[in-house]
């Protein structure tokens, strides 16, 4: 979730809230989301985003119900942010700066544990190899070793020992 000037900006389906974006610049009237899609050079720029197929969601404007409000795209939160002032403009474009570096840090460091993952992964099953191998055939062959002596070493006890015969 994006936060700007303290506001949180919800966000639905890869759009973000104008409306919370007009609270968060200070939600002066003049402002309010209705205008700026009225605008000439809002429309110049829906039109330019549809006709370039870049982008499936655009922009959406629902009335009433749930998740009522304007939804738009990244470019157009820029627009808006430009619309409304320069040092607006400046707030969010930081926020989203800010925002794709954490990402890129958090998909390196998701990259580098899926990395470690799979050697993980690779080396247990390596390990349940050997288990099964251990299991199948060392085992019992340690096993059998071990029966071995015991079986050379029990003459060895009982002559060692005496009898009580003998005393």
């Amino acid at each position: 979730m994006l936060t700007i000037s303290s506001n949180r900006i919800g966000m639905k389906d890869g759009l973000y809230s104008l409306n919370d974006l007009h609270i968060a610049s200070g939600g002066e009237k003049k402002h309010k989301p209705a205008f700026f899609l009225r605008n000439e050079k809002t429309k110049e720029i829906v039109s330019e985003l549809r006709n370039s197929n870049s982008l499936k969601n655009i922009l959406r404007v629902k009335r009433g119900g749930e998740d009522q409000g304007t939804w738009v795209c990244k470019e157009l939160v820029y627009s808006y942010a430009m619309w409304i002032s320069a040092k607006f403009h400046i707030a969010v474009v930081r926020t989203f700066d800010a925002v794709a570096s954490e990402y890129q840090v958090l998909d390196k460091r998701l990259d580098r544990l899926c990395r470690n993952l799979d050697v993980v992964t690779i080396n247990l099953s390596n390990a349940g190899r050997f288990l099964n191998v251990a299991g199948k055939r060392i085992k019992p062959q340690l096993q059998r070793s071990i029966d071995e002596t015991l079986k050379q070493m029990q003459p060895s006890l009982e002559l060692v020992g005496g009898t009580n015969s003998e005393k």
